[in-house]
């Protein structure tokens, strides 16, 4: 792979989260392909390694909100990896407003599939949890 190239494996990587995101039920799977089958992906509150259990992380992750959109600032790429500087902003499960900022880096392979998703965020920033009453 060339730089090139890895920008734009990040961007289908965004495409089919923004797909994800806006509740497209086929993104999951879509997603899912962009990782190698050995592929591990990993932030400060979940560990996966597997197509399959990469799959159930982003099916868990969108069923964490009521509503969520990432927003991009900056893509950095070089051979071999793409950095993506982001902001997700939404509603958890009960309605209360999620915001929270991070970085991810994504690791490719020579035919494009990520085999290493690196997630950087404050995880006290993500509070999904159901509101006091």
């Amino acid at each position: 792979m060339d730089q090139q190239q890895a920008r734009q494996q990040a961007a289908r990587f965004i495409d089919q989260l923004r797909r994800l995101e806006d509740g497209d039920p086929s993104a999951v799977d879509a997603l899912a392909r962009l990782f190698a089958d050995d592929a591990r992906l990993r932030n400060p509150i979940a560990d996966h390694a597997g197509r399959e259990q990469i799959a159930a992380f982003w099916r868990t992750y969108r069923a964490s909100f009521g509503t969520v959109r990432s927003t991009f600032s900056h893509i950095t790429a070089d051979e071999a990896c793409a950095g993506l500087f982001w902001r997700s902003a939404g509603t958890g499960p009960h309605g209360q407003p999620v915001e929270y900022d991070g970085v991810t880096l994504l690791e490719f392979d020579d035919a494009g599939q990520i085999t290493r998703f690196h997630g950087y965020f404050d995880s006290r920033q993500v509070r999904l949890e159901a509101p006091a009453h």
